[in-house]
């Protein structure tokens, strides 16, 4: 009798499509989980020498991030940092009409490249920030600035997109987008495109910067792991190394307040 309500419990599952989000512990070690569960973030910003990534959640993506590092020039100006958080799912809830969020939402999320514009940052200096991106839409090829909708539906998984923004800094940046999603999570990878100027000189040239970022469904929360690499040009009479630190980082903030909002 016990046997056969187990296989028919097990059944039931797999016919109504039932599935249960993985736990915290399923991708991350013991002094991490603590840290974020007591602070909601744990971030690490690389040495100058330091070309690893280390706080890569160990999932089937891992080895992409841990792989994809942006070659460094001797004479380069390389930057590399991460950040974690751990977000409650009643916090994304709060202000919104949906009752639970799935890989799916995450999914649609990470896609919505035209709801970055008008995203913010500069929050130290000014209590509401500044327009990071003016301009953010996705378009329909790499040499392209024609704009098209955001390419929601569906999975993402093995999707290839395109985007345009207008940064508050570099100006003109255009992204390509390689994504991909199992049933706990989405991670999708930026790779610049085109040179990205700084004060009239090329800081950054194309592919050498790199963004990622994994959303992952755990339980009653969502873990999100994002990262930027970047080997960047000397710019003269400016401190590079300070100027990406401060500003790669608080992109990496503008995009988590961003996430915070898009449910």
């Amino acid at each position: 009798m016990k046997k056969t309500l187990l296989i028919f419990t097990l059944s039931l599952f797999v016919f109504t499509g039932v599935s249960f989000a993985a736990p915290i512990e399923s991708f991350l070690g013991e002094k991490n989980i603590e840290t974020l569960k007591q602070k909601g973030m744990v971030s690490y910003v690389h040495p100058v020498a330091d070309n690893t990534m280390t706080l890569v959640p160990d999932c089937q993506y891992r080895d992409s991030i841990k792989t994809n590092i942006v070659p460094k020039a001797s004479k380069g100006v390389p930057f590399t940092a991460e950040f974690l958080y751990l977000i409650p799912k009643s916090k994304l809830l709060e202000n919104s009409s949906k009752e639970d969020i799935t890989v799916d939402d995450l999914s649609v999320v990470l896609r919505s490249i035209s709801k970055m514009e008008g995203m913010r940052y500069h929050f130290k200096e000014k209590k509401n920030g500044d327009v990071l991106y003016k301009i953010s839409y996705t378009v329909d090829s790499i040499n392209s600035v024609t704009k098209i909708p955001d390419q929601t539906e569906g999975s993402a998984d093995g999707k290839v997109l395109y985007c345009y923004q207008k940064d508050h800094t570099y100006g003109d940046i255009k992204y390509e987008l390689h994504y991909s999603q199992n049933k706990d999570m989405v991670f999708v990878s930026f790779k610049n495109t085109a040179p990205m100027s700084y004060v009239g000189f090329d800081a950054v040239e194309t592919n050498k910067l790199h963004l990622n970022v994994i959303a992952i469904d755990c339980d009653d929360s969502v873990l999100l792991y994002l990262s930027t690499d970047v080997d960047a040009k000397k710019v003269p009479f400016i401190n590079m190394r300070s100027k990406m630190e401060e500003s790669m980082t608080e992109r990496m903030d503008a995009l988590y307040r961003w996430f915070l909002l898009q449910f």
